[in-house]
């Protein structure tokens, strides 16, 4: 991890192998998210990662094949954390316009608490640049909440004659934008409390009404 954040591999306990619910893959993947967050791929080693599961190495590799499978499956794991909490939030919200808004929240909320899973992101692009689609933007695995957000926004008659994906990407490449902004800038002000300033913009724009027809 960068300078700006402290240690993340010493600072997340990870729980023992015996601990009930936890599958031992599980905390590989969670040790390994802090411990590449905290070193970088490239000066990770995974003997560390193994010492902060609390497994041989061999397990990791049983588990995992590569170093870099390893990372390319950490990394995996931070969008399976990230959908849960949007899915989670937005499970009990009917109304869609009221779901994105609950959506960008906890988008944001997630990365305020998870700083780490920048660090993977950044790291994925640096040392994967082959892969065609870097995981935190695959939409191959999109959660069951994204498809019915899709079904909701299409049945929404407020909206632009615009395709539901093109929304739906604008609106993740301006919360991705917020949060590298953010990230990089070392700035202090939670995510979080940019969330009703974005949702405003994303649905709003940025010019008054009379001028925006205008331009039309």
């Amino acid at each position: 991890m960068s300078t700006t954040h402290p240690d993340a591999a010493s600072s997340v306990p990870v729980p023992s192998v015996d601990t009930p619910g936890v599958q031992r893959s599980d905390q590989i993947l969670l040790a390994a998210i802090e411990v590449f967050a905290a070193k970088g791929f490239a000066s990770t080693d995974v003997q560390e990662i193994a010492n902060r599961a609390g497994v041989g190495k061999g397990t990791v590799y049983r588990h995992f094949g590569t170093k870099e499978g390893l990372f390319l499956a950490a990394a995996d794991q931070g969008v399976k954390q990230l959908r849960a909490a949007i899915d989670e939030a937005a499970e009990a919200v009917a109304d869609p316009l009221d779901r994105l808004r609950v959506a960008t929240y906890a988008f944001l909320t997630f990365f305020d608490a998870h700083p780490e899973l920048v660090e993977l992101v950044i790291q994925e692009r640096a040392h994967f640049r082959d892969r065609e689609t870097p995981t935190f933007f695959d939409r191959k695995c999109d959660s069951e909440q994204a498809q019915r957000w899709r079904e909701d926004l299409a049945r929404l008659d407020i909206l632009r004659d615009l395709p539901v994906d093109t929304i739906m990407d604008i609106i993740g490449q301006f919360l991705f934008g917020a949060v590298f902004v953010n990230y990089f800038a070392g700035r202090k002000k939670p995510l979080a409390h940019q969330s009703e300033e974005i949702v405003d913009v994303i649905f709003h724009g940025i010019l008054k009404p009379q001028v925006a027809d205008r331009h039309a």
